[in-house]
């Protein structure tokens, strides 16, 4: 659990943090990338068909584009947070 500082104190949160978030995603990207290599790999061996692989490469397509979003509004987040005038 995280701590979260409220106006009362500190509140516990089961929700994954911003970086938890990022950690997982990054994590599924290469997990699904290496997964689409090893599934080429078997392709071009003769020991896997063609829908095998190309739902392989599309697995780590999508897990690679969400890990890309969530680092752009993380950095979107950040720049709002940096220009916010106090």
């Amino acid at each position: 659990p995280r701590e979260r500082p409220t106006a009362t104190g500190v509140e516990r949160s089961d929700e994954p943090g911003f970086a938890d978030v990022l950690k997982t995603a990054m994590k599924e990207a290469g997990q699904a990338e290496q997964a689409a290599e090893e599934t080429a790999s078997a392709f071009a061996r003769g020991e896997a068909g063609i829908h095998e692989t190309i739902m392989a490469q599309e697995r780590a397509s999508i897990a690679v584009r969400y890990a890309v979003t969530v680092k752009n509004k993380a950095l979107e987040a950040y720049r709002e947070l940096m220009n916010t005038q106090i």
